[in-house]
């Protein structure tokens, strides 16, 4: 008599996301939105990501007089004290 073989299943391929190619310095224009994410993350304000990143992508990654701004993370910093004195 044959044993009977178990039956394969296929798992699920994983979802690959894709690498990040900048090291997260402020500097490294424009900065992909995963290093985004993560810095308002670790500032305690995770939702305010997208509105920053989308903010600022729709500006061009520049100022109202149409020079380019040079760190995010300064633009960052700043939005975050917009959003802090805000909620007090």
């Amino acid at each position: 008599m044959f044993k009977r073989k178990a039956r394969r299943t296929s798992s699920p391929t994983p979802i690959k996301a894709k690498p990040i190619s900048q090291q997260g310095f402020g500097f490294e224009m424009p900065p992909e939105f995963p290093l985004v994410e993560i810095y308002f993350d670790q500032e305690g304000y995770a939702g305010e990501s997208e509105n920053f990143y989308s903010f600022y992508r729709d500006a061009g990654w520049h100022s109202p007089k149409g020079k380019p701004y040079h760190n995010w993370k300064v633009l960052a910093t700043a939005w975050l004290k917009k959003v802090r004195t805000s909620k007090s």
